[in-house]
């Protein structure tokens, strides 16, 4: 399989350290002559580096042969682009798989069908200049915004101390809200993209911009599945469920590409709306679709969820918004989520939900229901699986899957050792205890659709 290796590089998402990424639509206009002759040599430049990068870079950086610093000052001299250039350059191949198409698939079919010209097709495959930012060097070096009797113009470096004075349109609402970090306080990195067919320029700025998370009192563990996400709202401190329910997104496996994204938009403010409303940290289960192997139409439905897409939007609007949101294991939740849903007469998802709000707030009573051995936290949680096994826990209840569970309670009650008040008290105790109380004060539930 062959990815466009165009846009495989542009990221988005909240970081670690309270930050995220803000991305600023904007376009650029060239008078002609000179100027779009300067800027077209910086397209094939660039586009050459990244080639002669990601080559490299297979052939021998991956065997141990050339180390990166090797191939940029290889690709330095071939090119003639300064060292700042190249290393964002290489930045934007780092990622790729084995096997990409610069320019994109569709592209090279069109060129082998005689659609387009060769010199349409070179521009297609070199369409695209990308300067990261630097905080040091007044927010980007190569590629500045600069301002110039009330204008704000794109300064860009095409070599030998030169540069280029681009007028930039940036819409104004953009403008009014997000001015303030576009003055050399913040570093910002720039994409100019150049349209098919010669229609024009897209530029690009995406800001890294500090927030302030607030700390709820309550947290929401999202169990994701392929056609809908539950979740359970806990209290930190009294392990009450204030909420359980599940917000369907059945319309992500179904609509069109270009319409999906809107969608996960809109299910991640769903998600950001419901925190605030809860005062609750958001916490995503991670899944690793790679590994699962069943027949034909659940690998099919499986490996088209866009849950690392959900996962990233969520993270996005939730920090963006003041929400503390972060990415743990899930792993061993269905496992309880099983055993629990007997109980509370509750679907799987939903107690799979209730578990991995439990494995977050009371790891200890997590593992005393699970038998696992030790926290995961936010690394891989899941390894390979059996043929025919779930993802994520449907409902396929067995007689054995039920002998397991009423046997290890029933296990756990026959052991005894010694406890507070001269009765000896029973391992699983906690868990029993804790089941009783939440079936007795579970609320009602909440469903959501993204429309």
């Amino acid at each position: 399989m062959k990815v466009n290796a165009s846009k495989r590089f542009i990221r988005y998402g909240a970081f670690p350290d309270m930050m995220y990424e803000l991305t600023l639509p904007a376009c650029i206009e060239l008078s002609g002559g000179e100027e779009e002759k300067a800027l077209q040599n910086l397209f094939f430049a660039f586009g050459k580096a990244r080639c002669l990068c990601y080559s490299l870079r297979q052939k021998y950086e991956l065997k141990g042969e050339m180390s990166r610093s090797e191939i940029i000052k290889r690709v330095q001299a071939i090119t003639g682009l300064n060292s700042r250039y190249v290393k964002d350059a290489y930045a934007t191949i780092e990622n790729l798989p084995p096997h990409v198409t610069f320019g994109g698939l569709n592209n090279q079919r069109l060129r082998e069908k005689g659609k387009i010209t060769r010199e349409e097709y070179k521009k297609r495959r070199n369409s695209i200049i990308y300067a990261r930012g630097d905080k040091t060097k007044g927010g980007n070096l190569n590629l500045r915004i600069v301002e110039i009797a009330g204008e704000k113009y794109l300064r860009v470096n095409i070599g030998d101390r030169k540069w280029l004075l681009l007028k930039l349109f940036i819409p104004h609402k953009y403008m009014k809200k997000y001015a303030k970090y576009l003055d050399g306080s913040h570093p910002y990195s720039v994409l100019i993209k150049r349209k098919d067919n010669d229609k024009g320029y897209d530029v690009r700025i995406t800001i890294r911009v500090e927030c302030a998370l607030n700390e709820g009192s309550r947290l929401m563990a999202l169990d994701m599945n392929k056609s809908h996400i539950d979740f359970c709202v806990m209290d930190k401190h009294l392990k009450n469920v204030v909420a359980i329910g599940k917000i369907n997104t059945a319309e992500l496996q179904n609509t069109r590409s270009e319409k999906r994204e809107h969608q996960i938009k809109k299910v991640a403010h769903k998600v950001k709306n419901l925190a605030k409303h809860f005062n609750a940290d958001v916490f995503i289960g991670k899944l690793r679709t790679s590994n699962f192997k069943s027949h034909r139409k659940a690998n099919r439905t499986v490996h088209q969820m866009p849950q690392y897409k959900l996962r990233k939007w969520i993270k996005h609007i939730c920090v963006k918004n003041g929400v503390k949101c972060e990415e743990r294991s899930e792993a061993n939740t269905t496992k309880v989520g099983r055993m629990l849903s007997y109980i509370f007469g509750l679907d799987v998802h939903k107690c799979a939900a209730i578990a991995f709000a439990l494995k977050l707030s009371d790891f200890p009573l997590f593992k005393l229901l699970s038998g696992v051995s030790s926290n995961e936290g936010d690394g891989s949680p899941r390894g390979w699986q059996k043929r025919g096994s779930s993802l994520t826990g449907t409902a396929q209840h067995d007689s054995r899957i039920r002998m397991k569970c009423w046997a290890a309670m029933m296990s756990s009650l026959l052991r005894t050792e010694r406890g507070d008040g001269g009765y000896p008290e029973m391992p699983g105790i906690r868990g029993l205890l804790f089941t009783s109380r939440l079936k007795a004060n579970l609320p009602h539930m909440v469903n959501i659709k993204i429309w």
